[in-house]
């Protein structure tokens, strides 16, 4: 009986440990999913650093928004911002967050201040911070004030340095552990003091090594750096070349084709998604992450695994209006407490409407430029252009008179009716779209279109007033003409990637290939040489010429 019950018990304790192995063997197999948070550009001020809120002045006589800055952030509400961020990273199960630079503008007291939030929620909630510095982060300038790398790397320790497993001198680049079989490389790219990046043969040099080492370590590398290694618009490279790290193709080739899959970008302020398959057919997606504090208020949680990498976009919905500083009116704190995202959006528009009330300020640097001397004829002439300027960017979407709808019609076409105060106005809830992901304003919108009349509206305004000059004006800018489809082919290939979303996956909530893996992808993929890409351009540009012959001949 006893060896009876000694083989049952024997017999049942090998079963739980075969059952037991087999259940490691499967976790082994299927890997530990490995999930984290993406926050990226807070671009944070302490109170202190900021002026006081009655003298943020930049869209006057607008109630709610005067305070708003043309690049739409919401540096006033930024404490309250990252109070419902954190609230929210806490409950998301994720044991990262990273941070892909700008954390501040480059003093002291906002580092200090931002690196105590960061300190405080790493403790609080278990999830740790990895960071890296961005171009707005480090201005080394002979003043008292002076904010150098050593400074950054010392303020931020404890988020990502501390825990390196390889620093390079001369920069803030280091790589570092995550769970599993997952490494992090984040790369440095900045020409610290300036807007500018740099991918050095040494800095080159290094990365390569990092990506030899991870291979023999088994490692699978998510890549982080402040700019974009892939455009996120067909013209990135061209209308703003500091978007793109220093020889992004290179870089984004050497990533690929050394292992790296996914690079975690910020910088563009936009939420996107592109990738680029190398020659060697390895493939490399950017996820661009836009700026916590601007519209649309969100951040990522990525989730990585052997069976797919899931990322979501997360948007915030309230905040606590008590951690607002002084200054905010009741019209204000209420828009807030309404309705959040919509405040942001708002916020974002006038932004964009404040750029007109900047425009007489070129006035001086132009004129600077030119050496020419205030209160000279030559400086009232260029002063009296940009202030004309100003008021025709200031035009009223609609009206009886002197308005955008007013001249269309003088031209004999009639504007779809909306709620745009402006062309600017206009042009805001459009490239708010690009900041949102996956852009939804086709050439042939009405949005676009109604921008288009915008912008000729705004040529007629800015001659001088007499009905009949602007009635003659507005017949000549919409009168339809042979060069009007060559035109409308060239704004439709600029424009791509801005007004409609240019390249696959979705920008939003992609399920992506998970390493050693390749899916079938739809949609565009970014070219990863400069060859491939001059390709891509000089095919554009031949389309520029066929595309509208092919379309009138059709009858379109």
């Amino acid at each position: 009986m006893k060896q009876t019950l000694r083989f049952l018990m024997s017999f049942l304790l090998a079963a739980g440990l075969i059952f037991s192995a087999g259940l490691s063997a499967g976790a082994a197999k299927g890997g530990q999913a490995l999930k984290i948070l993406v926050a990226s550009d807070l671009h944070y001020r302490a109170p202190g650093d900021l002026p006081p809120l009655s003298e943020a002045n930049d869209l006057p006589g607008d109630p709610l928004f005067r305070h708003a800055n043309t690049k739409g952030m919401l540096v006033y509400e930024a404490d309250a911002v990252l109070d419902a961020f954190f609230k929210k990273a806490k409950s998301s199960g994720a044991k990262y967050l990273l941070i892909p630079g700008d954390l501040c503008e480059a003093r002291l007291a906002n580092h200090a201040a931002l690196a105590g939030k960061l300190r405080a929620f790493q403790k609080s909630s278990g999830i740790k911070v990895f960071v890296l510095p961005g171009n707005h982060d480090i201005r080394a300038v002979e003043s008292p004030e002076e904010f150098d790398l050593a400074d950054f790397l010392e303020v931020y320790a404890a988020f990502g340095y501390d825990r390196a497993l390889a620093r390079r001198e001369g920069d803030a680049s280091y790589t570092a552990e995550l769970d599993g079989t997952y490494r992090l490389l984040a790369v440095d790219g900045c020409v610290h003091g300036t807007n500018d990046s740099l991918v050095s043969p040494e800095l080159f040099a290094w990365i390569e090594a990092q990506l030899r080492a991870a291979k023999e370590d088994g490692k699978k590398l998510i890549a982080m750096t402040h700019f974009n290694v892939l455009e996120h618009y067909l013209i990135e490279g061209f209308a703003d070349p500091s978007l793109c790290i220093d020889g992004h193709r290179r870089l984004a080739s050497a990533l690929a084709d050394g292992g790296v899959k996914y690079a975690i970008t910020g910088h563009g302020h936009a939420n996107d998604i592109a990738y680029t398959q190398t020659g060697k057919g390895n493939r490399l997606f950017d996820i661009e992450t836009g700026s916590l504090i601007t519209y649309p208020l969100a951040w990522r949680e990525a989730t990585f695994s052997e069976e797919s990498v899931r990322f979501e976009a997360k948007y915030l919905e309230k905040i606590n209006t008590s951690l607002l500083p002084e200054g905010f009116s009741k019209a204000q704190i209420n828009a807030m407490k309404s309705d959040f995202p919509k405040y942001s959006f708002d916020f974002f528009t006038a932004g964009f409407r404040s750029y007109a009330w900047q425009i007489p300020q070129i006035t001086r640097r132009l004129a600077r430029n030119l050496k020419i001397a205030e209160g000279t004829a030559g400086y009232e002439a260029i002063r009296a252009m940009f202030d004309a300027l100003m008021e025709a960017a200031n035009i009223p979407m609609y009206g009886e008179t002197g308005s955008v709808e007013a001249i269309a019609k003088k031209g004999g076409v009639a504007i779809a009716q909306g709620d745009y105060l402006n062309p600017l106005d206009l042009a805001g809830v459009i490239y708010a779209g690009h900041f949102a992901g996956n852009e939804k304003y086709p050439i042939d919108s009405e949005e676009v279109k109604l921008l288009g009349h915008a912008f000729n509206a705004v040529l007629v305004a800015l001659l001088p007033e007499n009905d009949i000059l602007t009635a003659l004006a507005a017949k000549a800018v919409y009168a339809p003409s042979l060069a009007k489809p060559f035109t409308r082919e060239l704004v439709k290939t600029l424009a791509d990637g801005v007004i409609t979303d240019w390249a696959a996956p979705d920008d939003m909530n992609a399920v992506l290939e998970p390493y050693g893996e390749q899916w079938a992808l739809k949609g565009y993929a970014v070219k990863s040489t400069d060859l491939r890409f001059a390709l891509d351009v000089l095919t554009k540009l031949v389309g520029l010429g066929v595309n509208p012959v092919i379309n009138m001949a059709a009858g379109g």
